[in-house]
């Protein structure tokens, strides 16, 4: 079935396949997109340059191309299916980037020397896509390099398109034949229409899913320190502890307060009181970043919770007392002025009587606010009270 048959019985099949293409797509990028902000909190963006994004939009659109290749193989008509090629050679460059694209195209070109065999043709395809990959990156590099509107891609990919099926109909190109002046019309003026559709609904797609990603950041993460927020901690934590509770593995549990806080408020303001919860947070993430199966969550104005899992008592205390000599060494500086600062904490670990998480983050918060009563800047453990 060739793409003209497509899109004449109806003439708007097409854009109604190109639709499922981006649906389609949008579903494994959601799929994706949830599975990452469910195990990391680092995902500020959709990035298809990078990662699991990168992975499967090089598969998929892989993929595509090899189906391409495939049926126009066994219809024997190479151009039935060039608007296709088209679009999907335009959507990954504009979309994924160069590196992407390149990936791609070699991968169809392999696809393409599989089912029609090594010629001549080969080569010709090979040299047919390079050539309209480095064109239409070019396209892109000057549309952003004078920062027009990125829409802009539109006419020019439709001015290329529209060129080379000319040249199809005046010309006798080996392996493809002419083309008539029907088809000629036909496959530009349908380009234009899928082009379109495809453009605009991948560009409101990804924008939903970047608006996506900052309504989850908003939701789980806490704005200034950038740690999983007190949402996070409630519906995580009683997760962590029933699983620490079946496996029957070490489980600690470290509460941490800023010493002094609303001194440092009342003294220089609350926007420097915001720098060094900033700093704190950045500090704890990455002491939290060094471990394994360890989470940590601002859970109050400046109090923070460490989860760790497979510590005991003994391995808790070397992290906290690394965490207190961090905190202690730290300094911001605002509007000239040093602002210092120390931090109390209480450890707990799981006991056996705890019949749920309540009961662990009650003792860790009591040894919390002994080691604030006994003088700031102390470590305190369940075990050692």
């Amino acid at each position: 079935m060739t793409e003209q048959y497509w899109l004449v019985k109806p003439l708007f099949t097409g854009v109604f396949f190109s639709l499922g293409i981006i649906l389609f797509f949008q579903l494994l990028v959601r799929l994706v997109l949830n599975y990452t902000t469910r195990h990391t909190q680092n995902v500020s963006k959709v990035d298809f340059f990078v990662g699991r994004l990168k992975l499967l939009s090089v598969i998929y659109f892989s993929v595509l191309a090899i189906l391409f290749e495939y049926k126009s193989a066994m219809v024997h008509n190479y151009a039935g299916f060039m608007n296709f090629r088209l679009l999907l050679l335009i959507f990954i460059v504009v979309f994924l980037g160069f590196h992407s694209s390149f990936e791609i195209v070699l991968i169809d070109i392999l696809a393409h020397l599989v089912f029609y065999r090594f010629t001549v043709l080969t080569l010709y395809h090979a040299a047919f896509l390079i050539v309209l990959l480095l064109i239409l990156e070019f396209s892109i590099f000057l549309i952003r390099k004078r920062e027009s509107q990125p829409v802009w891609i539109i006419p020019a990919a439709q001015g290329l398109t529209t060129i080379m099926w000319i040249v199809m109909h005046y010309y006798d190109i080996v392996g493809i034949g002419r083309v008539t002046v029907r088809e000629m019309w036909f496959n530009i003026v349908s380009f234009l229409i899928m082009e379109t559709v495809l453009y605009f609904g991948l560009s409101i797609l990804f924008a939903d899913n970047q608006q996506l990603i900052s309504v989850t950041l908003q939701a789980t993460t806490d704005a200034l320190t950038k740690l999983k927020n007190y949402n996070m901690f409630h519906k995580e934590f009683p997760v962590i502890f029933d699983r620490a509770k079946q496996t029957d593995v070490d489980f600690t549990m470290i509460e941490m307060d800023i010493d002094r806080f609303k001194s440092i408020n009342d003294t220089y303001g609350h926007l420097a009181g915001n720098d060094v919860l900033t700093v704190v947070g950045a500090t704890l993430k990455s002491i939290t970043d060094e471990m394994e199966d360890a989470e940590c969550y601002r859970t109050g104005g400046e109090e923070f919770s460490l989860l760790m899992a497979g510590k005991n008592v003994e391995e808790a205390q070397v992290v906290a007392q690394d965490l207190a000599e961090r905190i202690a060494a730290l300094e911001v500086n605002y509007h000239g002025q040093m602002i210092t600062f120390t931090a109390s904490i209480g450890i707990a670990k799981l006991r056996e009587s705890d019949g749920c998480s309540n009961h662990l983050f009650e003792r860790a918060d009591r040894m919390l606010y002994l080691s604030k009563g006994r003088g700031c800047n102390l470590i305190t453990t369940d075990e050692t009270n």
